[in-house]
C-alpha cells in the first residue's frame, strides 16, 4: 500500500480506509481456508492449505506494518523481492473454487516482483472480478517488450464507473473504487500502469504492466 499525501482527504483517514479495505481479503480468505481444512480429509491438501494460510496472515501483517511505517514517515519501496510464480498460489486463493484459472508463461513465472505490493494488486484485481461479474476469471502472466504483463479477465465490460476510478486523482468517498485507486497508486509507484479494455472475444481485461523489480540494498548507518 502506497497512498498519495497531496490526496485532499486527511492522511490518517485515508490511511484508515485503505488498511481496512486492504485487510478485507486475506482475513475473508483466511476464513474460508480454516473452513475447508475442518472438513478436508486429505492431509497433503490440508497441509497445503495451512501454508497458504500462513501466507495469507503474512499478507495481513504486512499491510499493517507498512501502514505503521507510513504513519513514522518510514515506507518506501523496499521490499522482498520473488519470482511471479511463488505467489500466483496464493491470488488464487482469493477466490472461490472453480472461479479462477491463472496461466503464465515460463519467463513470467519466474520474473522478480515486489511480494507484498504484487500479490496486493492480483489480489484487489481478483476480488473486483469475482464481486463483480458472473462466471469465470482468468489470470493471465507473460513478460513482454521487457515488462511484465498481468491481466485479471472477466465476464464483464468496461463501464462509465470503471473509467471514471481508474481516472481519479484523490480517492473514493467510500470503499467503492477504492481497492482499484489502490491497484493503480501500486503499479505507479513501480513504473508500471493499469488500463482496462474490452477481450476480443467479450469480457473485460484489466492489464497491468509492470518492470522487473530490483530491490534497493539499504545499509545499516555505522
Amino acid at each position: 500500500m502506497r497512498l498519495n499525501r497531496r490526496a485532499a482527504e486527511p492522511v490518517g483517514e485515508l490511511l484508515l480506509r485503505s488498511v481496512c479495505h486492504e485487510l478485507r481479503p486475506p482475513i475473508a480468505t483466511l476464513s474460508s481456508l480454516a473452513r475447508a481444512m475442518e472438513v478436508q480429509p486429505n492431509a497433503d491438501r490440508r497441509a497445503e492449505m495451512a501454508r497458504l494460510a500462513t501466507e495469507y496472515a503474512a499478507h495481513a501483517l504486512s499491510v499493517i506494518a507498512e501502514a505503521d511505517a507510513m504513519v513514522t514517515g518510514l515506507s518506501d519501496l523496499a521490499g522482498e523481492a520473488a519470482p511471479l510464480a511463488e505467489l500466483l498460489p496464493s491470488v488464487a486463493a482469493a477466490a472461490p473454487d472453480g472461479r479462477l484459472t491463472t496461466l503464465a508463461t515460463p519467463a513470467a513465472a519466474r520474473w522478480p516482483v515486489h511480494l507484498q505490493h504484487t500479490r496486493q494488486i492480483l489480489i484487489n484485481l481478483v476480488g473486483n472480478a469475482v464481486r463483480h461479474s458472473p462466471g469465470l476469471v482468468r489470470v493471465g502472466a507473460r513478460q513482454w517488450a521487457g515488462r511484465l504483463r498481468l491481466t485479471v479477465a472477466d465476464e464483464g465490460g468496461p463501464n462509465p464507473d470503471l473509467a471514471r476510478a481508474l481516472d481519479r486523482d484523490t480517492p473514493p468517498p467510500g470503499s467503492n473504487g477504492l481497492g482499484l485507486w489502490v491497484v493503480r497508486h501500486l503499479a505507479a509507484a513501480h513504473g508500471g500502469r493499469i488500463r482496462a479494455r474490452r477481450a476480443r472475444s467479450g469480457g473485460l481485461v484489466m492489464e497491468v504492466v509492470l518492470p522487473r523489480y530490483r530491490p534497493v540494498e539499504t545499509t545499516g548507518r555505522p
